[in-house]
């Protein structure tokens, strides 16, 4: 299927340069009618193909398209059989079907795609909306509805095409801010209808200033319209056409980019440079100053609405990444096997224990653990089970402890305890209780240390370290304390 959607591509880009080359006769208009319909039928193919599970807006897209090519039939024929140029002519009556059709299409898209975000694609295409709905009523609403020579119906119709052209745009503009997966299809749909607009918006001011274009002008216009016939057909051809109107889980969402901004920005402008051109043209008089006042006013606050917008967004992911900083801190600061304080977090607390001892004059211990034979228990029951073992007996422990205690994990099988306000025989008497609840019918070996009023953390915890070293080599399975405890006042003892 691939390769007969690049050979479409192929031949319908190859038409579209040669008709560049028919005549003014009925070779033209059979020309373009048969690229025209092509575009159609391709979309016939392409929806009967893939079968998306909700082809109506497809089907309207069609249903457009035909219109339009069918409207370009109807007026060859009066133009060139009948030699009946009237307006309003049937042709426009199709134009303007074909007209709501696709911008019914394409709010049912709009409708399907996923829907965060919509606050700031519908400010977005508002501005440029307005933008364009000055421009269109400055250039070629206003003149219509003051030309006394149109009937009723005629003023009405003349103003139906801008305001449908307006209201494509604007839909167009919504489904580009908005959300959802950008397919191939997506791309080739929003073109041809981007086309569309372009080709209509040229011939529209082209006709308002009575320029007589060259044949030249004249094909190149008609090309923009049948690219855009065939963009709509290879859009249905290819099979990602499923996924513009069905339930897609897949979003992109579009931030307000470089592109983008530079975009709004050039909408924005579009009332002073009419104000300006105005003025200029008038010798300073402004003929549609209340419209252009109301535009600016409308673009202003839709760029104000915008920005309070993003300012919100902004706080937001300002508090999510506040948060997340939070919760990095918080993992930088735990051990991810055990839950407890690692290293670092106890680093921190003995040092702060130490100022505060050297402040008001209290002391504390500290004391060292050590699981016994770790090594051989994980060579006996594997490396998830000595995971467990570590994980259950901090729980453990933690039950035991003082809420102002601080345990933590030191390393491997080894871990720390802070001891505030406690003697070495509480912290003995603590760390043999500790010990008889150690999971699995399993052993340590601690080492204690009180502080001495005066020392570092560091050395603090390296006589815990040797008062551990003393009671694994004691036998293991003991509590003992360090030296220095006993000239405290303290009793050395091995349990």
């Amino acid at each position: 299927m691939a390769h007969r959607r690049t050979w479409f591509t192929a031949a319908s880009l190859a038409a579209v340069l040669a008709y560049q080359w028919t005549p003014d006769t009925w070779v033209q208009t059979v020309c373009y009618d048969v690229i025209g319909f092509a575009g159609v039928a391709a979309m016939v193919v392409g929806l009967l193909l893939h079968r998306p599970a909700r082809p109506l807006p497809w089907w309207l897209l069609l249903a457009g398209q035909f219109c339009y090519v069918g409207g370009d039939m109807v007026a060859a024929v009066m133009r060139r059989w009948l030699e009946m140029e009237p307006f309003p002519a049937p042709a426009d009556y199709m134009y303007l079907v074909g007209y709501a059709l696709q911008a019914a299409a394409l709010l049912m898209i709009i409708q399907r795609r996923p829907r965060g975000g919509d606050g700031a694609a519908l400010l977005e295409a508002s501005i440029i909306g307005a933008a364009f709905a000055l421009v269109s009523w400055v250039f070629l609403m206003k003149p219509v509805v003051l030309d006394n020579e149109l009937t009723l119906t005629g003023k009405l119709i003349s103003v139906g095409y801008p305001a449908l052209d307006l209201l494509l745009l604007a839909l167009l503009a919504r489904l580009l801010a908005g959300r959802g997966a950008r397919v191939p299809a997506f791309w080739w749909l929003a073109s041809s209808i981007a086309l569309t607009l372009g080709g209509d918006y040229v011939w529209a001011f082209t006709d308002r200033m009575a320029y007589d274009g060259s044949t030249v002008f004249s094909h190149l216009l008609d090309a923009v319209y049948l690219v855009s016939f065939l963009s709509c057909g290879i859009a249905a051809l290819h099979p990602s056409m499923r996924r513009i109107t069905d339930d897609d889980a897949t979003t992109v969402a579009e931030r307000l980019g470089p592109t983008k901004l530079l975009l709004l920005t050039a909408a924005t402008l579009i009332g002073p440079l009419v104000l300006a051109w105005q003025a200029g043209r008038n010798d300073g008089r402004v003929d549609a100053a209340a419209a252009i006042s109301i535009g600016c006013i409308s673009m202003f606050l839709l760029v104000i609405a915008r920005m309070a917008l993003l300012l919100k967004q902004v706080q937001i992911q300002a508090g999510l990444l506040e948060e997340q900083a939070d919760v990095l801190r918080e993992l930088a600061r735990h051990d991810a096997l055990t839950g407890l304080p690692n290293r670092r977090a106890w680093d921190a607390a003995l040092s702060a224990a130490v100022t505060r001892g050297a402040r008001d004059g209290s002391s504390f211990c500290v004391a060292m653990l050590d699981l016994d034979h770790f090594k051989r228990y994980n060579d006996s029951f594997g490396h998830p089970a000595g995971d467990r073992l570590l994980k259950t007996a901090a729980a453990t422990w933690t039950t035991r402890l003082r809420r102002s205690d601080l345990l933590a994990r030191y390393g491997g099988e080894e871990f720390v305890v802070l001891l505030p306000d406690t003697t070495a025989a509480q912290a003995v008497a603590l760390l043999d209780e500790l010990r008889a609840v150690t999971p699995e019918h399993q052993t340590f070996s601690a080492g204690i240390a009180v502080w001495d009023g005066a020392e570092s953390g560091h050395t603090l915890l390296e006589r815990a370290d040797r008062a551990l070293y003393t009671a694994k080599e004691a036998g293991r399975d003991r509590v003992a304390c360090a030296p220095d405890a006993v000239r405290a006042g303290t009793a050395a003892m091995i349990s």
